[in-house]
């Protein structure tokens, strides 16, 4: 008698990329369980850490009022100072590159590359979180199937049209690209 293969884990669905990926992705997001969307962005910021990126993370899913906020409020500002205080730098180093007049040498802050690691301690909170939606979500996805096939009854909920036609499609998936995440422009 042959053993069962294990099945795939999130992290593998992610890293071997393509329709595997595209479908977990697209799940998160008619779920509204953003969790592994968001450890995929912030894998991907970590490869390439820019100003843009950071705040686009930061507003999307980590502030109180942030469209996908994340459930991970022990790592998340106000309860993390820290995070919001490095974002804090990062955005006024955005917004003196983007000046179009010059600084005086008095007003100006260093320009650095942002730390690949700005969100890692929120990654662990979601990940490491064995109640929470990314282990939920580890435990009854089934990359056999199709985004639909794994939602219950096949349909997405109201509150999940709601949430992809108003919140995903106009407001966050736009600005993710315009980040520089383009591999979202294909979720919906």
């Amino acid at each position: 008698m042959s053993a069962q293969p294990r099945p795939l884990s999130l992290e593998q669905i992610v890293a071997a990329g393509g329709r595997g990926r595209i479908d977990l992705l697209r799940h998160c997001v008619q779920t509204v369980t953003l969790e592994p969307l968001f450890v995929f962005l912030a894998g991907e910021y970590r490869q390439r850490p820019t100003h843009v990126a950071a705040l686009a993370l930061f507003e999307m899913f980590c502030v109180p009022a942030a469209p996908c906020l994340l459930r991970a409020h022990q790592a998340l500002p106000p309860r993390e100072p820290m995070l919001a205080a490095s974002v804090r730098a990062i955005r006024a180093q955005w917004l003196q590159l983007q000046s179009p007049q010059p600084v005086a040498a008095e007003d100006a802050v260093a320009i650095t590359v942002p730390t690949h690691g700005l969100f890692d301690n929120v990654v662990r909170a979601v990940t490491n979180d064995p109640d929470g939606p990314y282990a939920s979500l580890a435990r009854r996805y089934d990359p056999a199937l199709t985004p639909a096939e794994n939602l219950p009854d096949g349909r997405m909920t109201q509150a999940q049209r709601l949430f992809v036609e108003n919140t995903w499609k106009p407001v966050a998936r736009p600005r993710l690209v315009a980040a520089g995440f383009w591999q979202l422009s294909s979720i919906e």
